[in-house]
């Protein structure tokens, strides 16, 4: 019972689908099997967010093919969860070694629930950046620098072994950086239509066609979107000519 308990409470994973497909490698940690990703990541459990593109029942068992944007896979259920193909779907799995000589492994779901597109694009931002993190830590590793402590990374011995199955090298690790990025450029380019139809609407309805920045901001958060994203879309908009500011922190449309 103990062991389940500390099972359940192991954080969920944060790795693209394209990495996962691609990881073979497996440790024993107190107890525990774990699947170790090539930029190092160690999961028993996953948290996935995609959208769905296939479900097919197998008696009591529920297949469903999903897909975060780098690549599509499959997890298992024996639960009753609402679904549909072309939704959003959010997922914590456990990650179940095969037996066989191959060594996989499957995903069966422990949690799982449908979301809108936004909360698929915040987790592409949120696991291109904790992969762009590990990447990081393999490129600054060394033999006598070797404290990879932090986010759950595995320790420099460890590191190693992961670094020679994989056969680590600078063109893998490009190859894993450019993952991240294609992924998130295709965010971008949905949140920068996005929020630039939001940005010129909310403007264009205030008062006199203008309003102050800070303000702006802050309506636009509330509606779930990130500052970051929210203040490169106004540089790119007054760029285009399309907004300017009549006088500092006051945003108006042209």
């Amino acid at each position: 019972m103990e062991a389940q308990r500390e099972k359940r409470n192991l954080p969920a994973c944060r790795v693209f689908f394209k990495e996962l497909l691609k990881s073979n490698f497996f440790v024993n940690a107190g107890g525990r099997e774990l699947l170790v990703t090539p930029s190092c990541a160690r999961c028993n459990r996953l948290f996935g967010v995609g959208e769905i593109k296939e479900v097919e029942k197998r008696g009591n068992i529920t297949k469903i093919k999903i897909s975060d944007t780098t690549a599509t896979f499959n997890i298992y259920t024996d639960k009753v969860i609402q679904l549909d193909s072309e939704v959003f779907l959010a997922f914590i799995g456990n990650l179940h070694v095969r037996a066989n000589k191959g060594r996989g492994f499957l995903i069966t779901v422990e949690e799982a629930g449908q979301v809108e597109e936004d909360v698929r694009n915040t987790w592409i931002i949120k696991t291109a950046k904790r992969t762009m993190e590990r990447i990081e830590l393999l490129r600054n590793f060394t033999l006598r620098n070797n404290d990879l402590s932090n986010g759950g990374e595995l320790p420099g011995n460890a590191l190693m072994e992961t670094m020679l199955h994989y056969a680590i090298d600078d063109d893998k690790l490009n190859t894993l950086a450019d993952m991240a990025i294609n992924a998130v450029k295709g965010v971008w380019h949905y949140y920068s239509k996005t929020t630039k139809e939001l940005v010129l609407d909310a403007l264009k309805t205030a008062d006199k066609g203008r309003m102050e920045r800070m303000k702006l901001t802050n309506e636009l958060e509330k509606g779930g979107l990130a500052e970051e994203w929210i203040e490169e879309v106004i540089e790119e908009l007054m760029a285009e000519g399309r907004c300017y500011e009549p006088e500092e922190g006051l945003l108006k449309v042209v």
